[in-house]
This record gives structure tokens, sequence and C-alpha cells, in this order.
């Protein structure tokens, strides 16, 4: 999998939002606000492949949690991105 890169991460009101890359900053159909750890996650994997071990690892390495809430926070967080069309593969 990897993060389209027509997909950016802005700061706006004191949130960080997805934003399609040259879309009228008018029309904002979807946004998607990202959390903390979110932001982290695409932080560290923006630009490069990854598989959801590898979003599990981060979580894991990161985190006080266990692989099973780790792995299962992974897919949440991947399967919101694919609902959006943010990742490909």
């Amino acid at each position: 999998m990897k993060i389209l890169s027509k997909f950016k991460v802005r700061h706006v009101a004191d949130e960080d939002i997805v934003l399609l890359q040259g879309r009228n900053p008018g029309d904002m159909t979807t946004v998607i606000s990202l959390n903390p750890t979110s932001l982290y996650l695409w932080n560290e994997l923006l630009g490069r492949d990854f598989e959801l071990a590898d979003v599990s690892r981060l979580l894991l390495d990161r985190f006080d949690v266990d692989e099973a809430t780790a792995t299962a926070d992974a897919q949440k967080w991947v399967d919101t991105l694919k609902q959006h069309n943010i990742i490909e593969g």
C-alpha cells in the first residue's frame, strides 16, 4: 500500500486534515481529520510502500498497546484511508 501523493495534510483551525491537492479550496466534499496517532502514522508512512504489519509495528513501538490492539487499530486506520481512496494497493 502507499499513501497517494495527491493528498496532503494541512493544519487548519487547530486540526490536521487531509485534502486533495490542487482542488478548489472551497470544494471540500470530504475532509478527514487526523488525530495525533493518525498523523504520526501518516508522517511515518508517507512516500513509502507499507503493509498492515508495518502500521501495527509503528503502533507497538510508540504506544503501550498489545499486539492484538495494535493490529485492530492498524486495520481501522487502513480501512478508513481505503474507504476514502487515499491509499493505493
